[in-house]
C-alpha cells in the first residue's frame, strides 16, 4: 500500500524533478545548488560520487550534474555510474583543472543523454533545455488578467 501511495504522489506532481550534484569541494557545491534553486527541483548535493549511489532514500535523480575535479572527481570514476542510472541525463561540468573532456568517448561507453558546461551558466541554460517544463515563469508576465 506505501507503493500506491507513493506512486500517486509523483502521478500528482509529474513536473517535480531531482537533480543530484557531486563536487567535492563543498562552497562550490552549494553555490551551484543555490544558482539552480526553485520550486520545481529537488536539489541533493554529494561530495564523491560513490555516496549518491549508496544512499538508502528513495529520492532517484532525473539528473545528475558532475564537477570534474583533478584528483577527486574525474572523468574514469564516470563509468562506474552508468552502470546504475543508465538513462539519465547528465551534465559534466568543467573548470580550469580540466581543458578538455571526450564527450563522445563517454557516449560510446553507454551515455544515452551526457553534456558538457563550460560554467554555472551553462549548466542553467542545459538544464532547461532538457527539462523545459521546470522553467521558472518570466516575471515580465503579468500573474493575473484584469478586464
Amino acid at each position: 500500500m506505501d507503493a500506491s501511495k507513493r506512486q500517486s504522489k509523483q502521478k500528482n506532481n509529474p513536473d517535480f524533478k531531482s537533480i543530484f550534484i557531486i563536487d567535492p569541494v563543498k562552497g562550490e557545491r552549494l553555490h551551484l545548488a543555490k544558482l539552480l534553486k526553485q520550486e520545481k527541483f529537488l536539489m541533493m548535493t554529494f561530495e564523491r560520487i560513490g555516496e549518491c549511489l549508496k544512499q538508502n532514500n528513495s529520492v532517484k535523480p532525473n539528473l545528475i550534474i558532475y564537477v570534474l575535479r583533478k584528483d577527486k572527481n574525474e572523468q574514469d570514476q564516470l563509468k562506474d555510474i552508468k552502470k546504475y542510472f543508465k538513462n539519465l541525463h547528465f551534465i559534466i561540468l568543467i573548470n580550469s583543472e580540466f581543458s578538455e573532456l571526450n564527450i563522445d568517448e563517454l557516449k560510446e561507453s553507454g551515455f544515452t543523454s551526457i553534456h558538457k558546461a563550460n560554467n554555472q551558466d551553462m549548466v542553467k541554460n542545459i538544464i532547461y533545455t532538457l527539462m523545459p517544463e521546470c522553467q521558472a515563469p518570466n516575471e515580465e508576465e503579468p500573474s493575473f488578467q484584469t478586464k
